[in-house]
């Protein structure tokens, strides 16, 4: 079974006294950067005016967007193409402009994001394998799990195709969270949190009760040095601003009820 290393942080940060009181989800959304994607437009000889132009507008259609953009001319590339990088991994290549459409924004997107403004713990993104046996036996898994956790109203399950066309680039990037995932065929469970930060996702028979109560004791578990260290996951591609969340909800929950600060 795959590891799941933001419990290995959890435990670990646990185990020292370097705790605040800000829980992690609140900690990350209301500090931490989202981490910079690199769009490059690779090239080998003169870029014409008409290619300069689309750049300049791709550029500016990315404003606040955690992505920088920059072309760079190199003697052996044949055919020109887009190149996505996420720190020094290689995503994506686009040998079409038109393919970068949309590439920072999807409905599903907008929805995750102002479920976290709004002040949810996380949003559990379910991306389905399309195959309706092994979905439906994960989503009943997911479903019943977070209806009996007490944090179950604030951690929304969000349902997603992987042959969604409009969510193409969303699903390419959470495919992306780890090297290995594009090749399996599995159902997956994304805790997403923070600025769309993306935990590795619990995937097939690790899609349990115990690996997602887990998760939601992470999210809930006091920040500490520890934890923003090692924090696992990445940061998904996305075009909005997260300024002025909303209270996060999971204070009021934990005031009411402080035993489930000692689980």
């Amino acid at each position: 079974m795959r590891k799941i290393k933001y419990i290995r942080v959890i435990v670990l940060a646990g185990a020292i006294s370097l705790a605040c009181t800000t829980k992690v989800s609140e900690w990350m959304l209301l500090n931490s950067e989202a981490a910079q994607y690199t769009l490059v437009y690779m090239h080998a000889g003169t870029v014409t005016p008409a290619v300069r132009q689309q750049n300049t507008a791709l550029s500016a259609s990315l404003q606040l967007t955690n992505i920088q953009f920059r072309s760079l001319q190199r003697d052996e590339v044949e055919i020109p193409y887009y190149a996505l990088y996420y720190k020094n991994r290689l995503f994506s290549k686009y040998t079409d402009y038109r393919e970068l459409d949309k590439l920072a924004i999807s409905p599903v997107r907008e929805r995750i994001a102002r479920e976290l403004m709004s002040g949810k713990l996380c949003v559990l993104l379910y991306l389905k394998s399309d195959i309706k046996e092994k979905d439906e036996a994960g989503l009943r898994i997911i479903k019943q799990t977070v209806a009996s956790s007490p944090f179950s109203k604030i951690i929304p399950v969000i349902e997603l195709s992987r042959s969604n066309r409009d969510e193409a680039h969303f699903v390419s990037l959470l495919l992306n969270v780890e090297s290995d995932l594009r090749s399996l065929r599995e159902p997956m469970l994304f805790g997403i949190f923070g600025r769309f930060t993306a935990l590795e996702p619990l995937l097939a028979k690790g899609i349990s009760a115990e690996n997602i109560n887990l998760m939601i004791d992470f999210l809930t578990a006091d920040c500490s040095c520890l934890i923003k260290d090692n924090l696992p996951g990445i940061n998904i591609l996305y075009k909005g601003s997260w300024e002025n969340p909303a209270p996060a909800l999971v204070n009021p929950i934990l005031d009411a009820s402080p035993a489930l600060l000692h689980r």
